[in-house]
Order: C-alpha cells, then structure tokens, then sequence
C-alpha cells in the first residue's frame, strides 16, 4: 500500500459509512492531479518524500474528514448573528430577574441590602443567566439543523423594512416635550406630598355604596415614589437645560427604567392595591376580582415599557451616543 492509499484509508476512517466511497473515490482524484501537476512541473516521477510533502500540505486526514464529512459546527456561519443577538437579549433578562427582587426587597426594607444584592448578582444571575443561554443555545442548534422552522426570518422583503427617517428631533420638539414631563411630574410631586390638596388617603365612591380604599402599600411606598418623581424631575429638566447631554439623559433614563421596574415587582407582589369595601357582599368581591386583574395589566403593560426603556438607554450608552 502506498502512502496515497494509506493517507485515504485514514481519512475514510474518519468519515460516514453511506458516503465514505463517494468521498474517498473524489478526494483520490483530487490529490492524484495534484501529484500529476507536481510530476509535470518537475519533469519526473515525484519520490516517496515529495508525494508525502503533497499529502501533507492538502491537511491532516481528521482535518480532512471535517471538511468532507458531516456539519460539525454547532450552530453555522448563517444563524450565528441571530444567536448572538438572542444571547444578548438572555443576559439582560437573567440580570433583571436576578437584580429586580433583590431592589424590591431592599426597598421593601430588608435585611442586609448588600447580601441581597451579592446573592442576585453572583448566586441568582449566573445559574439564570446559564439556563437562558444554554435554552438559547438549543434553539439555535435546532433552527441550524432544521428542527425548528425558521420561516419568520427567512421569508422576509426588504419592502417591509421600516423606513429611516431623514428629519430629526429638533430642539423646539425636544424642549417642549421636557417641559410637559416638568409641569406633570412637578403636579404629581405636589399632589404625592398633600401641597396640592386632595385627599389620596379617603374612600372613593364605585357604585351601589361601594368604595375603594387604598392599601397600606402606598403609606410603604411614600418615600421611594416620591423619590422616583424627583428623579425623573431632575431628568427632565436636564432634557430641557441641557439639550446636547445625550449621554447623561440615558444615565437618568437608564436609572428611572430600573427604579419602575423595581416599583412595578412590588406593586405587583402587594395586589391588592384597592380593597372594595364594604367586603362582605357579593358583588364587591366580584368587583374586587375584576379590580385586580386590571391592576395585573396596568403593571405588566408597565414592567413591559420599563424594560424597553432599560434596554433602549442601555444600548444608547453603550454605543456612546452624543
């Protein structure tokens, strides 16, 4: 046996059985021309050596058989870029999931806030973190090998992409917008605070006798909302003072954005925000169920938009935004 044929019988090894003899029989013709090619340039038969230095530089017969056999990579070239876009987006939930208790409980008034946050952030965020990429990462292998269709992503139209918008945001815009934000939020802080007299704390009259009473979560709640319009105050007053800070508006973005999430789990865990009252009758209960499952919307729709905002003055940040 010469070294071609042993060089080929290595790689065969390597390689399935159903398409072993199609293979070897392509890569024979191959380095047989190539050996030809040599024997030519050279004028003579190649020697033993030479032939060897031709088999060699064609590749080891595992590299070989890599090349010629069946996919060996994970997750392709193609859906790569989708991969790593969801990756990205499994990190930044595991994070929020992992950090949002722990701001919750803090602001709840729990015990040791530095162990809450070093629990979410080195026990809580790894094990969600590795969960969701490892889901991830098994997703992308099925759309890879076809197992899971992927007709959302290939059956599209460059017609459909959104259109970009040639005018922007002009500082008139910009302003005015910061403005309504001050007069709103400065109004919601007098009224929070009782200087602009309404009685937040008395019942409010449904129907058919029925009132709505607020939670002892709100009296909870004071301070950290309180803050929270401050902040966003400060916000936007630096939107409307200070029109070019691209960069500082995302910081206040970013922090109102963790801030409302964090809000939005408490509110969220502390359902009932409203008792019907009087409790016994019937149709209060009823009306307390319908009540509450309102509630559950309102603070979905708003976990939703706060995350949105997280994400969007996350990468505005990250991307150095001016």
């Amino acid at each position: 046996m010469d070294l071609l044929d042993r060089y080929l019988a290595a790689v065969a090894a390597l390689l399935p059985k159903a398409q072993r003899e199609d293979i070897v029989a392509e890569l024979r013709d191959l380095l047989l021309t190539r050996i030809e090619e040599k024997e030519e340039a050279k004028g003579a038969p190649l020697t033993d050596k030479e032939r060897e230095a031709v088999l060699k530089d064609f590749g080891h017969p595992l590299a070989v058989a890599g090349r010629y056999g069946p996919q060996q990579s994970l997750i392709g070239p193609t859906v790569y870029p989708f991969y790593m876009f969801a990756l990205k987006i499994a990190v930044a939930v595991a994070a929020a999931i992992s950090v949002i208790p722990a701001l919750a409980s803090i602001v709840l008034g729990g015990d040791n806030p530095a162990r809450l946050l070093a629990n979410a952030a080195f026990d809580h965020f790894p094990s969600s973190a590795l969960m969701l990429a490892g889901l991830v990462t098994l997703v992308a292998a099925g759309i890879e090998r076809g197992w899971v269709p992927l007709t959302g992503l290939t059956e599209w139209k460059v017609s459909e992409l959104p259109v970009p918008s040639k005018k922007k945001k002009g500082v008139f815009e910009t302003r005015f917008n910061a403005v309504a934000e001050v007069v709103v939020t400065a109004l919601f802080i007098l009224w929070w605070t009782g200087l602009w007299k309404v009685d937040i704390a008395s019942p409010m009259n449904v129907r058919h006798g029925l009132s709505l009473e607020p939670s002892a979560i709100w009296s909870a709640l004071f301070w950290p909302i309180l803050a929270l319009a401050a902040v966003q105050l400060l916000g936007a007053l630096v939107a409307l003072l200070q029109t070019g800070r691209v960069r500082l508006r995302a910081v206040f973005e970013l922090a109102l954005g963790v801030a409302g999430m964090a809000l939005t789990t408490v509110l969220w865990k502390s359902v009932p925000l409203f008792t019907v009252q009087p409790a016994g009758l019937p149709e209060a209960a009823k009306l307390q169920q319908v009540f509450d499952m309102g509630v559950h919307v309102v603070m979905l729709v708003s976990g939703i938009t706060f995350a949105c905002q997280i994400g969007a003055a996350a990468w505005r940040l990250y991307k150095g935004a001016r």
